[in-house]
This record gives structure tokens, sequence and C-alpha cells, in this order.
């Protein structure tokens, strides 16, 4: 490879490190934000959680802060193990970049070595023929610049990329530093989980109690209620703004075809849709007796029960529409799929999904959580049409 092909690699090397550095720079400050958004609402409910027990609230809002708190942090927990994962691969490639630097700066050293072994043994003789040739002073002083300008060249090129495998290094360490960092706040978070789980335990005591109490059981229905209201709404402004794309663009008189990512629609999977979790359909849908009030209440979806952390997955592919947290429901994720259908997932532990994220099928956006539930780990899972609810036992396959 010549001298100026070697330059110009190097030169695009510098450039690509460079816009990597300031990429990463940025996605770390991001995820600082959201860590530290997290870390603010943890306290938050602490602070919630001391002022139900001083003020003595009822048990009922004493579970909900318990609840809140520990989705909460199992979803900072998720964010800290992530974040370390980035930053582990982050200081891999950087050190890929560190050991292909060194390795130019070796073959460029050995490049100039030669040169300058070559030019002390032969560069006397060299000039003592071109002075004693004919009209050779002009071809001297041409070729000794040139030998100074190769040389100039050469030092400037190693210095350069010296400079950079020392930023390199220092920003490897940094890396490092940051991961060391993470680890110490996972390990806290790691007790602070500890002591929720203790929290979760006395949640469990608190539940044995009001059970079949019926005051407690008639609030969480209207728990239940306005969560449902609350789902019901937001599908209806998804399903709004989607309806009116399709009129504004029925409207135009050109329209841009575009080419169609799957050759099936969600309505063909009726009876074949994978089960969102592994488990046992507990509460299936429709009108169902409450065993203690005896009263008659419509189940909009069903209730698998699954072990506590169960992968979650999208039944289709589709774009998240809504997360939010929920009395009753705790964690929610809607993903709105072709044609006007929707599926809903409540009561996870964790999140592994952003707002209008495009999921895959069988992608997992969440694991089973027991936040709001009476029964234990359980997900609640519901399938729409439009704003017209559907049963999906009679969807999956």
């Amino acid at each position: 490879m010549d001298e100026r092909k070697r330059k110009y690699l190097a030169i695009l090397l510098l450039l690509f490190i460079g816009g990597c550095v300031r990429q990463a720079y940025a996605e770390a400050e991001e995820r600082q934000r959201e860590l530290q958004s997290l870390q603010e609402e943890i306290k938050k409910y602490e602070q919630q959680l001391v002022q139900a027990k001083e003020k003595e609230k009822s048990t009922a809002n004493l579970i909900a802060s318990l609840d809140r708190q520990i989705d909460v942090t199992s979803g900072m927990l998720s964010s800290l193990r992530n974040e370390i994962s980035q930053k582990d691969g982050q200081i891999k490639a950087r050190s890929e970049q560190v050991t292909e630097l060194q390795d130019q700066v070796a073959r460029l050293r050995q490049v100039i070595k030669k040169r300058l072994v070559s030019f002390y043994k032969y560069g006397r003789r060299r000039d003592y023929e071109l002075l004693l040739a004919g009209g050779s002073w002009h071809k001297a002083n041409v070729w000794l610049k040139y030998q100074k300008m190769v040389a100039h060249n050469d030092r400037r090129n190693i210095e350069s990329l010296l400079t950079k495998v020392q930023a390199l290094q220092e920003e490897q360490q940094q890396l490092q530093l940051d991961v060391a960092h993470k680890a110490n706040a996972l390990a806290q978070n790691e007790r602070r989980s500890e002591q929720l789980v203790m929290s979760r335990q006395k949640r469990q005591t608190h539940l044995a109690t009001v059970r079949k109490d019926a005051e407690y059981l008639k609030q969480h229905m209207r728990e239940l209620e306005s969560a449902q209201e609350q789902i019901r709404g937001y599908i209806a402004r998804s399903e709004k703004k989607r309806t009116d794309k399709q009129r504004q663009i029925s409207h135009k008189k050109e329209i841009v075809m575009q080419k169609p990512t799957r050759d099936y629609n969600f309505s063909a999977l009726r009876g074949h849709l994978p089960w969102p979790t592994r488990g046992d359909v507990i509460s299936h849908f429709g009108k169902q007796r409450h065993p203690t009030l005896k009263t008659v209440t419509e189940n909009l979806g069903i209730e698998i029960s699954a072990p506590l952390g169960a992968p979650v997955q999208a039944v289709d592919g589709g774009q998240v529409q809504t997360i939010t947290w929920q009395r009753g429901r705790g964690n929610i994720i809607i993903v709105s799929h072709d044609d006007g259908y929707y599926t809903v997932y409540t009561h996870l532990s964790d999140i592994r999904v952003n707002l209008m994220d495009y999921v895959e099928p069988g992608q997992i956006i969440g694991a089973v959580g027991d936040s709001g539930s009476l029964n234990g780990p359980v997900l609640h899972f519901q399938i729409w049409k439009n704003t017209d609810n559907l049963n999906p036992e009679e969807w999956l396959g």
C-alpha cells in the first residue's frame, strides 16, 4: 500500500472513531438521565410508603405503594444490567480500535526505520553522485527536500496516531471506571431488592388478611374498573390517530405504494397466535361471578398464571403504543397491529421495550409480575379490534 492510500485510510479511521466516541457519549448521557429518573421515582414512592405507615393509611394503599416501589426498582435493576452490558461492549470495541492503531504505528515505525537505515547507508553516496553528475545541483536539492518532507510527514503521522491511542486508552480506563461504578450501583440496588423482597413478603401477609375482606375487594374491583376504562381510552385515542391518518392518505390524489413487509395480516392469525407466556388460564374471558362478593363482573381478557419473572412475548409484530402503570394492573404495555388490532399485557414486573418501538412476532417485551394481583404472579392479556374487545382464547393457538 503506497503512502497516499495509507494516509487516506488513517484519516477515515480517525473520523470513524471520532464519530463512534461522540455517539457513545450521547447514548451514555441518555441512559444516565433514564436511570436518574428511575432513582427519583423510587425515592418518591419510598416517601409515600413512609407516609402510608405514619398516617396509618388503608391496607390497600400500603399494598399499592409497595407494588409501585417494587416495579420501579425492578425496572431500574434491568436498566443497570443493560447499562453494564453496553459498557462492556464499548470497552471491547475500544480495545480493538487501540490494538489496530498500535499495529499501524508499529508498521509505520518499521517503514521509517528502513527508510532511515537506507538514508544513512546510501544517502551521502547518493548526494555525491548527484553532485558529480552534470546539472545535478537542482536534482540534489529536490531530492533532499523530498527526504525531509517524507521524514516530517512520517513523524506527524506517528504523533497523531500515538495521540489517538492515548486518548482511546484513557477512554477505555474511564469506561472501566464507569462499569465499576455501575456494578457498585447494581450491588446497592440488589441489596435494595432484597429489602423489597421482605416488603413483598409483608405484602403477601397483608393480602392473606384482606382476600376475603369485602371492603378491600370492592375497592380492588373499583381499581380494576378504573384501569380498564383507562385502557379503553388509550386504545380509543390510538385508533383515532390511525383512522385519521388513513383518512388523510385517502384524500391525497397520489398515493405512494409501499412494499408490504409480510404476506399476511393479524386477522389471518385467528386460532394460531402464540401464547404470550407459558402458564394456565385461571380466569376466562367474559362474565365472571366473584366467589366472595357474589357479584358478576366482566373480564375483558384472560389471566394466565405463570412464574414470577417468566418472559412475556408479543404475539405478533406491531408498534408499542402505550407504556404505563396502573393501580390494580401494575405495568401495562399496549401494542398496535395492522387493521386496527391491539394487544394488551398487564401485571408486568419488567418492561423491555420503549414507547413507539416496532416489535417483531415473538419478541420479549416484558416479564410476568404480581403487582395488583390477588392471585400471585399472573399475566392479564387482552385483544381488541378497533374499540371492541375480543376473546383471546379464540385467537391463541
